[in-house]
């Protein structure tokens, strides 16, 4: 059996971070292991608290788990410190693990900050950046990492490019396109990848039209995405797969009241 570690946060209301990354590794078959960098106190509408476990507990869930599993593969969601990140950095180069995706968790996709110190951000990430089979940032983080203002395909183009040009060892960049303006994509969202051979690859997806928060998706890209790459895909097999996945969450999700009489969508249903 595959075996797949997530690095990242709690998330209580069950739509993002670990809990997110469990489901879905167990629709693969993938045995889905976890070490969680914070607990974070938070639901759809708001991020009340992010609290980080300690150095010394993080260091003992990795040696936890490295000591008794062979890791096939990684992917990391909100690292809370640089810290944590070069802690994990140190047993990603011990146990020479081929596959890492970091999901450089900043802005959630219903535009919540995560990171509770900005100015950290995303300076944080760079021990793991430089050891990454792929990142997989949305729009807002893209723009961060990258110093470039995206506004349209060829903005996410450029700051791929940006990327790739000041942290060289990344392997291959995949920039989510769903926060682009609806209006000025008709309707759809590109997704893009500028792989180890500085290639672009460009998915085009339908949007789906939703009225209502969505929680969870980016967690759930960046797992399904690890899934793929575990099971063999090539990045951008994996990448049209990885948006099909997604698609058909955010089709599937469950609807559940809230306190106020509306109703939230979450990525706890039909996976």
């Amino acid at each position: 059996m595959i075996k797949v570690l997530s690095v990242a946060g709690f998330d209580g209301s069950g739509g993002a971070g670990i809990t997110s990354d469990a489901k879905v590794f167990s629709k693969f078959k993938i045995l889905g292991l976890s070490a969680i960098t914070a607990m974070t106190a938070q639901n759809p509408d708001n991020v009340y608290r992010v609290v980080p476990v300690s150095a010394g507990f993080f260091d003992l869930e990795l040696k936890a788990v490295f000591d008794y599993f062979c890791v096939d593969a990684l992917k990391t969601g909100l690292m809370a410190s640089k810290e944590q990140s070069l802690m994990l950095s140190g047993y990603i180069r011990k146990y020479m693990l081929n596959i890492v995706v970091i999901d450089p968790v900043y802005i959630s996709t219903s535009n919540k900050r995560l990171i509770a110190k900005a100015g950290n951000y995303p300076d944080l990430l760079t021990p793991l950046f430089k050891l990454a089979t792929v990142i997989t940032p949305n729009i807002k983080e893209a723009e961060f990492i990258s110093g470039e203002k995206i506004e349209d395909l060829n903005g996410m183009k450029k700051a791929a490019k940006s990327i790739k040009k000041r942290i060289p060892e990344i392997k291959n960049i995949v920039i989510k396109g769903s926060h682009l303006n609806a209006g000025l994509n008709k309707g759809k969202i590109y997704s893009i990848v500028l792989n180890s051979e500085n290639n672009f690859f460009v998915n085009e997806s339908e949007r789906i039209n939703t009225d209502k928060e969505i929680h969870g998706t980016g967690c759930a890209f960046s797992a399904g995405l690890t899934s793929y790459l575990a099971k063999g895909l090539r990045i951008e097999r994996a990448l049209v797969e990885t948006e099909k996945l997604v698609s058909k969450f955010i089709k599937d999700f469950r609807k559940i009241p809230d306190n106020n009489g509306d109703k939230h969508i979450y990525i706890t249903g039909n996976i």
